[in-house]
């Protein structure tokens, strides 16, 4: 028996996952993600299609009822097939979906409802007197692999109902969080405890209810934890905390509220009303992408098209990183200059590199993607300076 669990955790599904939680991260399909971001990827699902996936679900939702109100058909069993491929053509292209692994989703399709699965259902329900799922015999290997399909049908059917009711509850908290302009830890707490103790918010969430089958939203997750030993971004060994969930809405108010304990939340952008992801001690009040409207990012317009309030350069996404690297490029560039032994670096080197970080610093504030996900790892410095010998031929 372990006490502690050391094994990685196997690839996430929408039917059962475990997430990984170390410092303020999360370990998520093998993607090491911030604290969040789970929360800032939802509030930016389009309104059309988050209402196409509700609708979806709602759909699969009645097939379920007739499963359990009516005797088999395989005619049922193929709608229900059809509508869950639906939900997963919907979702498996845009985040947060795409953090898992959609095809063991589809592993789970074949096992439950492929053709043959279906005739082999057919065979075993027209073998019983009263042939409907709620009538199977307990203790049965039948038995256990309804329960399977009915979870996973289910798990589908939580999927879009928590999706839309959880974006409706972010949505009205972050835009208040945006108008009121709460930035660090403190008075994220206080707005917290004062936007969810109010009895009209309290009373509008306990009305959230998008289908018959789901429970109402709810800031009290039902989860199951384990400390586990991780590796973090460094390969040192940690202590961390794996999450089980069997319910999205548990897994998008844990992420949302660890989120917010650690400084990360999501600010509307003035300009074009979209959901940019921040961390405490940022001042940002444009998202860095073009906006469709202007071709140039947001910023770029409050400053110049629009009276509103500028934003500083410091800021920006970023900047705190950009200005630490310059300073210890300028302070090679120094070394050389003056001789001292312990330069590393030509100075057309300490040039060309600060030059790049200049280049990727105003990229990371136009592209939210790269921003995200390969800033960081472009400013160390090492990266840097092998970058700008090789644009010099140098080695």
């Amino acid at each position: 028996m372990r006490l502690i669990e050391t094994k990685p955790v196997g690839d996430a599904t929408f039917f059962k996952f475990s997430v990984d939680f170390i410092d303020d991260d999360f370990i998520l399909g093998g993607k090491t993600l911030p604290l969040g971001i789970i929360t800032h990827d939802i509030l930016n699902i389009p309104a059309d299609k988050l209402l196409t996936i509700f609708e979806t679900g709602d759909k699969l939702n009645d097939l379920y009822n007739r499963l359990d109100a009516e005797n088999y058909s395989d005619e049922l069993l193929i709608c229900i097939r059809e509508t869950i491929e639906k939900i997963i053509k919907l979702i498996k292209k845009i985040k947060p979906f795409s953090y898992f692994d959609i095809n063991e989703e589809y592993e789970h399709i074949n096992m439950l409802l492929s053709d043959d699965k279906i005739g082999e259902w057919h065979r075993s329900f027209s073998s019983m007197p009263i042939p409907n799922i709620n009538f199977v015999p307990e203790g049965t290997a039948m038995y256990d692999h309804v329960i399977v399909l009915t979870e996973f049908i289910k798990s589908y059917i939580y999927l879009c109902a928590d999706t839309f009711n959880f974006y409706k509850v972010a949505m009205m908290y972050f835009v208040n969080l945006t108008e009121n302009g709460f930035r660090d830890k403190v008075l994220l707490a206080g707005f917290t405890k004062e936007f969810f103790g109010s009895e009209q918010v309290a009373e509008w969430i306990e009305e959230l209810n998008a289908t018959e089958l789901t429970h109402n939203f709810t800031l009290e997750p039902g989860v199951w934890m384990a400390p586990v030993v991780l590796e973090n971004k460094d390969g040192l060994a940690m202590l961390g905390r794996r999450i089980h969930f069997d319910r999205m809405l548990n897994f998008y108010v844990t992420d949302m509220f660890e989120g917010l304990a650690a400084g990360h939340y999501s600010w509307q952008c003035g300009i074009c009303h979209k959901f940019f992801f921040m961390k405490t001690a940022h001042n940002q009040l444009y998202c860095g992408t073009v906006n469709p409207e202007y071709g140039v990012p947001c910023a770029y317009v409050a400053k110049n098209k629009l009276n509103m309030p500028k934003q500083k350069k410091k800021d920006g996404f970023g900047y705190a990183l950009w200005q630490k690297r310059y300073n210890s490029l300028r302070n090679e560039k120094s070394k050389t200059n003056t001789g001292a032994s312990s330069a590393k670096y030509d100075i057309d080197v300490c040039d060309k590199a600060m030059e790049l970080a200049k280049r990727h610093y105003e990229e990371a504030q136009i592209d939210f993607e790269y921003a995200q996900n390969q800033y960081e790892q472009d400013m160390v410095l090492l990266n840097l300076i092998a970058e700008a010998k090789r644009l010099l031929g140098k080695k």
